[in-house]
């Protein structure tokens, strides 16, 4: 899709315009303009439906817009083609569309939490597993607070089912409580469960589930890598004790939040999510016609609720779980959905606290593509290209009889793609399934418990619809941080004519369980790629894995080592004249060549962003270079205190009110934290004073 500038003043072109202070009984001029995207939608096809010469803008100006249902776009908001229809920020301003509901009413108890009853929750209308306070995700109550206990063993008892029942070490969970209701949130080597607690036995030490722990068929016993398997419960109000930890009574309706640091009950913005999707687009699927040539540009999605699937969340890998009742989707929900759809994008956006998903180009996507954006912060994985294997059409699965409906063509380009699988730590940062000839490109990944970017969809070599995948001169770091026997690039299958190129790979530490953590990893059946010129170094275990993989060839690869104990190459039931290695460079522990430029003598220099997008995917507000969760002061800059957009003298006073606690701003607290440390104190006027000073 060629980009286009906005144009303000050409009355040829249409324009619309949306505010919160809008009224949907406006014109949708610059100055009365409409309040919903709902409205602009109905205006634009009204447009559509005359003949139009040039494309349609609809501007959304500054603010947020709440929803609590999906906005759908289907075949009647496509333009003639040559034309396309934006839906854009203003100029210079930054608009979001939030799938949340704010919740006040806040009462501050003696032991320090605030209640607040929430509407709707009793009637069962209503009910929420994420909560964000001051523009950041807080944990339900929890058990430990960070990190993971460890099963005692296996089996507690002859003929127990090690599916549900496990023995947990004495004083490891409360005494006084059968945390019946709870949610147990246990890791395996590769996949993840969630499921509801049915009991404790204090005596036995035994804790057991209502439902099974893993999915039928990859987990027989939560036993069989371990005998100590790692777990965390979560969501009972005994677990309620430390700071950021919140709990929602669903039989009163109480909220209960108990405060980080700086956050005011006079000031507090607390979120929770209401809306299971944000954006929809999706064409016929009956016959397949699209949806074609909309872009949405330069604007923020947040907040998107996810529900526990009936019976349990059990995964097969990377967020696909199994469906215990019949009738049940296996999917989880994403923020921003395309299906049949042609030509269609999301551009220099922010995709950011949400369940589910983040951005899938599905079913039946036709060169469409993200470009640009942000994803962070995302329950599951962050951004899916294609599906797997198990959407019916008519009661068969897809790819026995409808291979048309396969994703083509589609583009994942310089995106900032980080903190996924935050819920679901099995997920994924990019995850392309079944798809043929997408690219996945100059994107950085980073910050995720498992896999960076996986491809591929059949666990062998079957023919597929899976081919000529680009995964091309992307920066991937500090990635299967948390399981087992993934890597920073994984594929499954055979993927004819596909390219893993240009990349820069590293911070991989040892894996927790047996099976290693590995730079490139081509897993079952993975065959028909090309690896060349990749850059890897900072890897605790090997920087390639080949585990029953076929025909593929290394080409001119660059691996720094971390010790002389790491493994360069691991076959694992893959023959070695499989993979044929042609000029791979290994650079050993105090050998790097004479003139190499660490870490990797300039291979992959080029991966990572693209220039033209840097500007608008760093919102660095910390100013350490990058935008992250960091950048914790949503409204303003460190040093800013006084919020009038400068860090100056001006701010003296404001800092001093701060650390006298004479004031109830959370952004006012946020900004003082000169040093960062989340706790404004007399040790913040140091780094105060420098940031004034503006000293080095």
């Amino acid at each position: 899709m060629a980009l286009a500038s906005p144009v303000l003043t050409n009355a040829a072109v249409v324009q619309f315009y949306i505010s919160p202070d809008g009224d949907d009984a406006n014109p949708g001029s610059i100055d009365l303009p409409f309040a919903t995207l709902h409205r602009a939608q109905a205006a634009v096809r009204s447009r559509l439906a005359g003949e139009i010469d040039d494309d349609v803008w609809v501007y959304l100006r500054d603010g947020v817009y709440r929803i609590e249902s999906p906005v759908e776009f289907g075949i009647v908001d496509s333009p003639p083609p040559g034309r396309i229809v934006h839906y854009a920020a203003y100029p210079g301003e930054r608009p979001v569309i939030s799938g949340g509901r704010a919740i006040d009413g806040w009462t501050e108890q003696a032991d320090g939490t605030w209640t607040t009853i929430v509407p709707g929750v009793v009637a069962g209308e209503w009910a929420f597993r994420e909560l964000f306070v001051n523009g950041r995700r807080r944990q339900r109550a929890r058990h430990p607070n960070s990190g993971f206990l460890n099963a005692a063993g296996p089996n507690p008892a002859p003929g127990a089912d090690a599916r549900h029942t496990f023995a947990f070490y004495p004083g490891d969970l409360p005494a006084d409580t059968d945390l019946a209701g709870a949610e147990l949130n246990m890791l395996h080597e590769w996949t993840t469960s969630r499921v509801r607690i049915s009991s404790i036995d204090p005596l036995a030490h035994t804790l057991t589930t209502s439902e099974p722990i893993g999915a039928t068929g990859i987990i027989n016993s939560i036993f069989q890598t371990t005998d100590h398997p790692r777990y965390a419960v979560e969501n009972h109000p005994a677990l309620l004790d430390a700071p950021g930890e919140w709990y929602l009574d669903r039989a009163t309706g109480v909220l209960t939040y108990r405060p980080m640091p700086g956050e005011f009950v006079e000031s507090v913005e607390a979120i929770a999510p209401i809306a299971t999707a944000l954006v929809v687009v999706r064409g016929d699927f009956s016959d397949g016609t699209p949806v074609r040539n909309l872009s949405f540009e330069n604007l923020a999605f947040e907040h998107c609720a996810w529900a526990l699937p009936t019976g349990g969340y059990s995964t097969y890998q990377s967020g696909y779980y199994e469906p215990r009742v019949s009738g049940v989707e296996y999917e989880l929900p994403a923020a921003i959905k395309f299906e049949v759809a042609e030509n269609c994008r999301l551009f220099r956006s922010r995709v950011s606290h949400c369940g589910g998903w983040g951005v899938m180009l599905g079913a039946w996507c036709r060169d469409c593509s993200l470009i640009g954006s942000i994803v962070t912060d995302i329950a599951g994985n962050g951004v899916i290209v294609g599906e797997d294997q198990y959407r019916r059409v008519n009661g068969i699965f897809w790819v026995n009889g409808h291979w048309e409906q396969v994703a083509v063509g589609n583009q994942v380009v310089s995106n900032l793609v980080q903190d996924c699988g935050v819920e679901l730590q099995d997920c994924a940062g990019i995850w392309a399934g079944l798809t043929d000839t997408s690219t996945i490109a100059s994107n950085i990944v980073r910050r995720l418990p498992h896999i960076g970017i996986s491809t591929g969809g059949f666990w062998n070599d079957n023919v597929s619809p899976c081919r000529e995948i680009l995964i091309l001169d992307n920066r991937v770091e500090d990635v299967v941080t948390l399981l087992s026997d993934g890597g920073a690039v994984y594929s499954v299958g055979l993927q004819p004519d596909s390219r893993i190129s240009g990349n820069l790979i590293s911070g991989i530490p040892l894996p927790p369980g047996l099976s290693r953590n590995v730079g490139i990893y081509l897993d079952q059946g993975s065959t028909g790629f090309s690896i060349q010129d990749n850059g890897i170094f900072d890897i605790a275990s090997s920087a390639f894995k080949f585990h029953w993989a076929g025909e593929n060839q290394l080409i001119g690869n660059t691996i720094r080592m971390q010790s002389s104990t790491v493994d360069v190459y691991y076959f694992q039931s893959t023959a070695l004249e499989d993979i044929v290695r042609i000029g791979d460079v290994v650079i050993l522990p105090g050998e790097s060549p004479a003139g190499c430029a660490y870490p990797v003598c300039g291979e992959a220099a080029s991966a990572g962003l693209l220039a033209e997008h840097v500007a608008s995917i760093y919102f660095d507000r910390d100013g350490d270079g990058v935008a992250d969760l960091d950048d914790w002061c949503v409204e303003r800059r460190t040093g800013d205190v006084n919020g009038d957009g400068s860090v100056n003298g001006l701010d003296i006073e404001s800092f001093v009110q701060v650390l006298l606690g004479e004031t109830t701003s959370s952004h006012a607290y946020c900004a003082a934290d000169a040093n960062s440390d989340r706790v404004v104190s007399v040790n913040d006027v140091a780094a105060f004073v420098s940031s004034v000073l503006s000293l080095p």
